[in-house]
């Protein structure tokens, strides 16, 4: 085709001896969604920061307007109406959300910025998006859902001829994902060029229009979705045929392991649950159904004020994550960058950060004991780096999931507590992932996961506790669990009565 917005032809990029592009084209054209679909470390978002000029390739040709560019600079990339939107939201929290969204572009009249434009602008852009918030709202008050609402919006202020989502729907909820689909529709009615990379398939069947999918690197092809549906696709991404791709076990539950009554703290109101050994619990709910509280006040990030927690049948006080650790619990949290890893650590030091918390101040830390909790708790996961010694932020996403889940999984846990635990990862990682959990209650570990991914939910867990304004609604056995029936619960359909009125 000769009218695409933006092409790229013979992409080459690698990190020391790793290959992430090798010899990749792709081609956006005006009035497309055109999802790139791959596993971590296949090259998406790496192909998609050379489109916006954050890297530069080394070797190939990006052609915009009919003009070749060995490379491009963000401010170039920003010029040429090429707009990115990343994963994680790349905002100050310190200042309003129309600060943020209209940075670099703030409105100066006499010298001086013109604050009331600069929040009226942002404003704008927030209504057209359909995106419930306040343009001076501060940024530290949102949660990471509603950040990466603000991100959004800040592609879109220059009006771009071109727009890259990469996997920007992975932090919100259904009503958001279908806000965001809508403002994505009308800019495909007005022409603009959509590049789209999201690991949840069914996002990209419902809203792409051709899918380029990427293996290690290579290109395997480019088809239009008509040719396509979920099974070709994950074929054609990880080479092999995902049949058993939940892993689901069949274990018989045994004891409780877990269990909380009337637990209150803050918004979550007498809360009680139980895990069993053997047994996966799911955690159902809309963004702010209280999920998140409630999994860091089980781990003692912030302990409950009223109710009781138990642990194999012994009343406990969890004031600490170092005492739930003692204890026997473990915890992923949903923010692996933020909360889980430190970035500039090597694989084999955020591996062992958990097991280290709970020696004492003289204990003896070395490469040794390093490497063995890392070796304890990696087995299965199968974590793809060059070496353990690499540095964690050079890892994928998956992968850098999969070291957060080893470095719980070091401490040798009777219960294991996952929050959003494939958030923004492959379909390759999350199988890995899923293979794991059914290994571990068959050792007869209880899980309990947290997901805003339904499918997830039915597909793995053995029962299904549904959350809505921050108490338990609904607890659901997995033979009467759908996706209907958790967001009936979930959304609160359960307090109208036959007329449609609250009852």
């Amino acid at each position: 085709m000769t009218g695409a917005a933006i092409r790229a032809e013979g992409i080459c990029k690698s990190f020391d001896a790793v290959v992430a592009l090798n010899g990749v084209r792709i081609e956006l054209q005006p009035g497309e969604v055109h999802a790139l679909i791959g596993e971590n470390g296949s090259g998406k978002s790496t192909l998609l920061s050379i489109l916006a000029g954050a890297q530069a390739p080394d070797d190939g040709t990006i052609f915009v307007g009919g003009d070749a560019h060995g490379s491009l600079q963000p401010r170039q990339a920003r010029g040429l109406g090429i707009a990115s939107v990343q994963q994680e939201p790349q905002l100050a929290p310190a200042l309003t959300v129309g600060e943020n969204i209209m940075m670099g572009r703030l409105a100066v009249k006499g010298g001086l910025v013109a604050w009331k434009d600069v929040h009226r602008d942002a404003q704008r852009v927030l209504d057209f998006l359909g995106i419930s918030l306040s343009a001076s709202a501060p940024v530290s008050s949102l949660s990471t859902g509603r950040r990466q609402l603000v991100e959004i919006a800040k592609g879109l202020v220059d009006e771009p001829r071109v727009l890259l989502l990469d996997e920007a729907t992975s932090s919100l909820d259904d009503a958001d994902v279908a806000a965001l689909f809508a403002v994505v529709r009308t800019l495909r009615e007005r022409g603009v060029a959509i590049g789209f990379v999201s690991h949840r398939l069914k996002e990209v069947m419902t809203l792409a229009d051709r899918a380029t999918v990427l293996r290690d690197g290579n290109l395997v092809g480019t088809l239009p979705m008509a040719e396509l549906d979920e099974h070709r696709l994950v074929s054609m991404m990880v080479g092999r045929n995902l049949d058993t791709y939940w892993h689901k076990a069949e274990v018989t539950p045994g004891k409780v392991v877990l269990e909380a009554k009337g637990v209150t703290r803050g918004p979550l109101g007498n809360i009680s649950i139980h895990v069993r050994e053997g047994e996966i619990v799911g955690l159902a709910g809309l963004v702010g159904s209280g999920r998140s509280a409630l999994m860091r006040t089980l781990m003692g990030v912030k302990p409950a004020r009223i109710g009781e927690i138990a642990v194999a049948g012994a009343p406990v006080r969890i004031r600490s994550p170092r005492e739930a650790h003692r204890l026997g619990l473990a915890y992923v949290p949903e923010d692996r960058k933020a909360e889980g890893l430190v970035m500039g650590w090597s694989i084999l030091r955020n591996a062992a950060l958990s097991i280290m918390n709970g020696r004492g101040p003289l204990a003896i830390l070395g490469k040794a004991f390093d490497r063995n909790a890392y070796e304890h708790g990696s087995t299965g996961l199968r974590i793809k780096a060059s070496s353990p010694q690499q540095v964690v932020r050079q890892l994928s996403g998956g992968n850098q999931q999969k070291v957060v889940i080893a470095r719980e999984l070091a401490t040798s846990p009777r219960v294991l507590l996952l929050d959003e635990p494939t958030r923004g990862i492959d379909v390759g990682a999350k199988e890995d992932i899923y293979a794991q959990l059914a290994t571990l209650v068959r050792q007869g570990m209880g899980v309990l996961v947290a997901s805003s991914e339904l499918p997830e939910l039915l597909g793995i867990c053995d029962r299904i506790y549904v959350m809505f304004r921050c108490s338990i609604v609904a607890e659901l056995k997995a033979a009467e669990a759908s996706e209907g029936t958790i967001a009936y619960w979930a959304s609160g359909a359960h307090e109208m009565n036959a007329n449609g009125a609250p009852s």
